[in-house]
């Protein structure tokens, strides 16, 4: 995700102080397989461990208490369920063997890299070779996908409002230029949500100066235009600033907008350090630990980066730190009378290996913003926002894809719900949704 965007994007949403946006679960209908991950050695759910058919490519992802919801579709033929996360051994069952509630349970695996691998060169030198490579990893001819969206935000612990639908993305090719193509095939949201508590009073003043202009204009014969962006209740957008749909799917783009830290020219900015070697699907991966020296671009960052060790692909990055408050916002913060602490974030991206090549499998991102309101002559607003959204491959299809029309393409401009073109017939029951 680009972070000059975030920035310019946090300074608009600190200085409007447009805190809104969240997501409630729906629940999902239909003939579904369904159990819980998780680890052996302890007992733990894992979550976010990949849960396949694996001829079908039809996949989810566990939620946080590694539970699962598998859709079989009608036409299933003889397949294999396919349970894998980074660190595990991947386990496979026979899909007629299957029944709920299912209990996997995944042994944790241990790869014991040689020094010799990994000591002679530095880390940086094996994520030049990555980025080098995706010629030979990541695929070049199109492809599309089926992804599951959804994003929460709760203020203070209540939800505010809710989002989740089905992407059909059309890749025309992973490692270049050209633009993905994104249609929305279903979108809903919950309507038993919590009003916006923060600054309500000055909301309500503001409510009736309206009301009165209103009155007044009406008994002139002047009727009031009404401002669409005050009456439409997402037009603060936090969750497309922080978030939304259009910034998740980018999020995969890791060669088209690479990660500072997957670049050369930025490797003074950063440290980096190879960590506990893991695995996926018992091949056996590198781990590199990288941090900022300091702040790049506003932005203090550690994570890791996973590399399949026999082709040099990234696999997995995991990533978290804090976006710094403009110095020039500051002042004018201050003068307006509110405190904001340093927003933190966490994301996670993830590929997955059909046919030797990687592929998107799921996007995971959370942020956390404190604002305050300081009054003279009453109590402070104070509120915590946590915003979370995730982006999983329901489907894959790598040979013959279509392309989206550009009257279906999904625009950033327009509401979600009057772009919901379901040419494929979909139905919710279908969906992969993660609880």
């Amino acid at each position: 995700m680009n972070r000059q965007n975030y920035l310019c994007s946090l300074q608009r949403m600190l200085l409007l102080l447009a805190l809104l946006f969240c997501y409630a679960g729906m629940a999902q209908k239909g003939e579904v397989l369904y159990g819980t991950v998780n680890d052996a050695s302890n007992g733990q759910p894992v979550p976010f461990a990949t849960v396949t058919l694996k001829n079908s490519l039809i996949g989810t992802t566990t939620n946080e208490s590694g539970q699962f919801e598998l859709h079989l579709p009608d036409t299933l033929q003889e397949d294999e369920l396919l349970v894998t996360f980074l660190g595990y051994a991947f386990k496979t069952y026979p899909l007629e063997s299957v029944h709920s509630p299912l209990v996997v349970s995944l042994v944790p695996s241990f790869i014991d890299l040689k020094e010799v691998l990994i000591r002679p060169l530095p880390p940086t030198y094996y994520i030049k070779l990555a980025m080098q490579s995706k010629t030979a990893n990541y695929p070049s001819a199109p492809f599309e996908s089926n992804a599951y969206y959804r994003e929460i935000i709760q203020e203070n612990g209540n939800f505010l409002r809710s989002h989740e639908g089905v992407f059909k993305t059309y890749y025309p090719n992973f490692q270049d230029t050209l633009k993905n193509q994104h249609q929305l095939l279903l979108f809903r949201k919950a309507n038993d949500l919590q009003e916006l508590a923060f600054m309500k009073k000055e909301r309500l003043k503001d409510e009736a100066k309206d009301k009165k202009r209103e009155e007044k204009s009406l008994k002139k014969g002047k009727p009031q235009k009404k401002d669409s962006k005050n009456n439409d209740k997402d037009s603060l957008k936090i969750g497309e600033i922080f978030g939304g749909p259009e910034n998740l799917l980018k999020m995969s783009d890791i060669f088209k907008d690479p990660k500072n830290f997957l670049d050369s020219n930025e490797f003074k900015n950063y440290t980096y350090s190879f960590a506990k070697s893991s695995s996926y699907n018992d091949v056996a991966l590198m781990v590199i630990q990288f941090q900022s020296k300091g702040k790049v671009d506003h932005v203090r960052e550690e994570g890791f980066i996973y590399l399949d060790i026999a082709s040099n692909a990234i696999v997995k990055i995991e990533s978290k730190g804090s976006y710094s408050i403009p110095t020039l916002a500051r002042p004018v913060l201050f003068l307006m009378g509110f405190g904001v602490k340093n927003p933190t974030f966490k994301s996670s991206i993830s590929f997955q290996n059909v046919n030797d090549r990687w592929y998107p499998n799921a996007i995971q991102f959370k942020m956390n913003i404190q604002v305050e309101k300081k009054r003279m002559f009453s109590k402070n607003d104070n509120s915590n926002f946590d915003i979370e959204g995730i982006l999983a491959v329901n489907k894959l299809k790598t040979s013959a894809p279509s392309s989206v029309e550009l009257a279906k393409r999904f625009s950033v401009k327009k509401k979600p719900e009057v772009q919901v073109f379901n040419d494929q017939g979909l139905t919710w029951s279908e969906v992969n949704i993660i609880k």
